[in-house]
């Protein structure tokens, strides 16, 4: 089996897709609206990520983007400006720079080209070799299922997204021939590829209504699709990386026969191997400051002891407002026995002073909403929950007076603290006596989720429901039971 040392490559994963899109995210893809960050703001980013302990920048080659449309766009001309500026600014500060792209899903309306139809194959092979011209100084390209995308059309299986991925990776190793494959078994396992289902006349457009399909799992169809991998490893590049996780499953639990972690040590024998948990640290559209960090070190010492992982990513869709996650993420990776209680001080007394330790214990206050990675038992509703939010609230302002503004944070502390403090005033008010919450909710979607004020309807609406979810945390409701809201369900 290959040695690796646990931890060695730490990945920012930032996710600016179109239907992540918040004030404390870049609008990399509508430069009319709001929240655009300049190259000094990437700067100051890859700066923030490289003190924190990162070894990689990892961004999403959205389908809006993957398309010719999007190469053809001033918005796609202006993306490949800034990042290949930012690649440049990355290599400065010894980070190296991943594309994460799913293998066949194309434009704005996330369509799935098939590769069984020979002009929907000419026409990914196109958009794969311009891209990989576009952007010369990558240091690696990770491909991926797809989500939304996945084909089940003419005969299109997870064997069949194996093999393609295979041709890919060599074209791509034609273009940037220093740059790393990374190939992503992400799913149950390979989303998507021969579970998906459409309506009648299906031609690979996204459909809301069938998304749940591609999350469906057999042991039988794990097994055949992996031992197809196992046999196909010898085939992709020199060096390529694969992503897999303990468990098939969103969560990456190894349970019963979702367990990955024996598959995982077999492909250790052949290639590195990498984790890619997007639900550790944010799961997706539940914007708020995040504290699950419990979860997180007990998944990172489960990792370190299950295979030789040589490290994984940090997803978020919040660069702008979860930094701490940031942080806590990457030294999961260098020392998965810390305590996080004791880094989350650390950072905060870093920007705050010795009176910023405090705010700690007031952090779980934030996740109120039971989602994807998060399992807290966090009750809005209990008599101390007002009195403890309040307590944050007033600590926040209270630091005003000892922010450390030399401090590298991006944005700076200061605007930081007034994020945080935005959110404790919220969540004082909504669960204070007799709550409007009509003017609450509109209080959040303006501050956070504006910018679709000013867009056509989405084809997958979460940011309006994770609204609605965060706000009827704090409404009084009926007993209910039943599954936590989690990937593509309300």
């Amino acid at each position: 089996m290959m040695k690796h040392e646990f931890g060695s490559d730490r990945i920012y994963y930032n996710n600016f897709a179109s239907h992540l899109l918040n004030a404390y995210n870049p609008n990399m893809l509508y430069p009319e609206l709001a929240h655009r960050w300049s190259d000094a703001d990437w700067f100051a980013c890859i700066d923030m990520i490289a003190e924190f302990g990162f070894t990689h920048f990892e961004f999403w080659l959205v389908p809006r983007l993957f398309c010719r449309d999007g190469i053809d766009s001033d918005m796609g001309r202006e993306f490949v400006r800034q990042m290949n500026a930012v690649i440049d600014h990355a290599h400065e500060r010894g980070i190296k720079v991943i594309a994460l792209c799913s293998l066949a899903t194309v434009g704005s309306d996330w369509l799935t080209l098939c590769p069984n139809l020979p002009d929907e194959w000419t026409e990914l092979k196109h958009l794969w070799n311009e891209w990989t011209y576009l952007l010369p100084g990558l240091d690696g390209v990770s491909i991926f299922p797809g989500d939304p995308g996945a084909c089940s059309r003419n005969g299109c299986t997870a064997e069949t997204y194996i093999d393609r991925s295979i041709e890919i990776a060599h074209l791509v190793k034609q273009n940037l021939t220093n740059a790393e494959i990374e190939f992503g078994t992400w799913g149950p396992p390979f989303f998507g590829w021969g579970l998906i289902r459409g309506p009648e006349g299906w031609q690979g457009e996204f459909v809301k209504e069938y998304q749940h399909t591609a999350w469906d799992f057999t042991k039988s169809r794990m097994e055949r699709s992996m031992q197809h991998l196992v046999r196909r490893l010898p085939d992709f590049p020199d060096g390529t990386v694969i992503a897999i996780n303990l468990g098939f499953n969103p969560d990456g639990n190894p349970e019963g026969d979702q367990n990955a972690i024996p598959w995982a040590n077999e492909i250790a024998r052949i290639h590195a191997i990498r984790t890619w948990d997007f639900s550790l640290t944010e799961g997706e559209n539940n914007v708020v400051p995040h504290y699950r960090f419990e979860r997180l070190f007990a998944q990172r010492r489960r990792e370190r002891d299950a295979a030789p992982y040589t490290g994984g990513i940090c997803f978020t869709m919040t660069p702008m407002l979860n930094q701490l996650s940031l942080w806590e993420s990457a030294q999961s990776f260098i020392n998965p026995d810390a305590s996080h209680e004791a880094l989350a001080e650390q950072f905060y007394e870093r920007l705050f002073g010795p009176e910023g330790r405090r705010l700690v214990p007031y952090l779980p206050l934030f996740e109120v909403v039971k989602d994807w990675g998060n399992y807290l038992d966090t009750d809005p509703a209990a008599p101390e929950y007002h009195d403890r939010v309040a307590e944050l609230r007033d600590l926040l302002e209270a630091l005003s007076s000892s922010v450390n503004h030399d401090a590298s944070l991006h944005p700076t502390p200061e605007i930081y603290r007034r994020e945080l403090l935005f959110f404790a005033e919220l969540f004082a008010d909504l669960s204070g006596p007799a709550p409007d919450f009509d003017a609450l909710s509109q209080r959040f979607w303006q501050r956070v989720y504006g910018i679709y004020d000013h867009l056509d309807e989405h084809v997958d609406p979460r940011p309006r429901h994770a609204s609605k979810r965060l706000i009827n945390a704090f409404r009084p409701q009926p007993n209910q039971s039943g599954p936590v809201p989690g990937k593509w369900s309300e």
